[in-house]
């Protein structure tokens, strides 16, 4: 199963809750089980004997109910939840129960109870994403309109190498009733070469002509996989030659308007001038669209694992 264990960290917060929709629809595709969970700080104990204040031990019991209510929203409906509360940092808290619990997947909000800030994410979501070494997904925007409704436009921008197929892979089983436009997206890094004086015609033509190679190059390796995944989806592809394939990544983002983009977090960077722990890391902070990052190692029925 590709994600048999969904965690859903939650604060209490209308923004943490963006992401209710997203893990339901993701947990009804792979069939996953879902986690939610939240960590509490450690609250004041009377220190003569030890236990936890009344209005600490109410809290408590309201986020239980909290939690237990959420777990019957719509937005997760057919599925299996189960709830989690527990004590003390929020983010090493989230990290131990990856580790201890077999989760595959984290999906969080790009914002909590802190709000939003001029960063592209909080505190908490940063120091759990970049210590889990699993795949997540970073959710933004009001979701609670996409309760019932499948994603109707997926973008998959790809770096040419094996590994990152395995993003096309989701994103097709995600348009479980095939119904969603999705774009394959493959960015040529323009050679860099750099010069005190402008380049001569010898490498201009020569820089050109690599241009016109790796063109050739993607143009095939898109059709190869519009030809695999096009089938049964909607697909199409799209390719483009740029210096910095970010920049590209946000621009499409911005002219496609994408419902949710899917990426491997580690791609084949060393082959083709992608480094692919540093355009994510980049992507998520420089576009709006929901994010699911696929990490190696992730295993697909009937296909096997991509590893490093």
């Amino acid at each position: 199963m590709v994600f048999s264990h969904i965690l859903l960290p939650l604060d209490g917060s209308a923004y943490a809750e963006h992401a209710l929709a997203h893990a339901g629809q993701i947990a009804r595709t792979f069939d996953s089980r879902i986690t939610l969970l939240q960590v509490l700080n450690g609250g004041p104990t009377n220190g003569r004997t030890g236990s936890k204040s009344i209005d600490w031990r109410l809290h408590r019991a309201e986020v239980e109910q909290y939690l237990n209510r959420l777990a019957e929203d719509p937005r997760l409906a057919e599925t299996r939840v189960e709830v989690r509360l527990t004590e003390g940092r929020p983010s090493e808290r989230i990290s131990d129960y990856i580790r201890r619990n077999d989760v595959n997947l984290v999906i969080m909000s790009a914002w909590g109870a802190g709000g939003e800030t001029e960063f592209p994410y909080g505190g908490t979501a940063h120091k759990v994403l970049i210590s889990s070494g699993i795949s997540y997904m970073v959710a933004r925007g009001d979701s609670g309109k996409a309760a019932s409704k499948p994603y109707r436009r997926i973008l998959v921008p790809l770096d040419g190498s094996q590994k990152a197929e395995l993003a096309a892979y989701v994103a097709t089983a995600l348009d479980s009733d095939c119904t969603a436009d999705i774009l394959f997206y493959h960015v040529i890094c323009e050679p860099v070469m750099p010069r005190r004086r402008p380049l001569t015609e010898t490498e201009t033509a020569l820089r050109d002509k690599l241009i016109e190679c790796n063109q050739r190059a993607a143009s095939g390796y898109l059709e190869e996989l519009r030809d695999q995944f096009g089938g049964r989806h909607n697909i199409r592809t799209r390719l483009d030659a740029a210096l910095q394939p970010v920049q590209s990544i946000a621009g499409i983002c911005r002219e496609e308007k994408p419902d949710l983009m899917v990426m491997t977090a580690h791609g084949g960077g060393e082959l083709n001038g992608w480094s692919g722990e540093s355009i994510m890391q980049s992507v998520l902070a420089t576009v709006n669209t929901p994010v699911l990052a696929l990490q190696d190692g992730m295993r697909i029925p009937g296909i096997g694992s991509f590893e490093s």
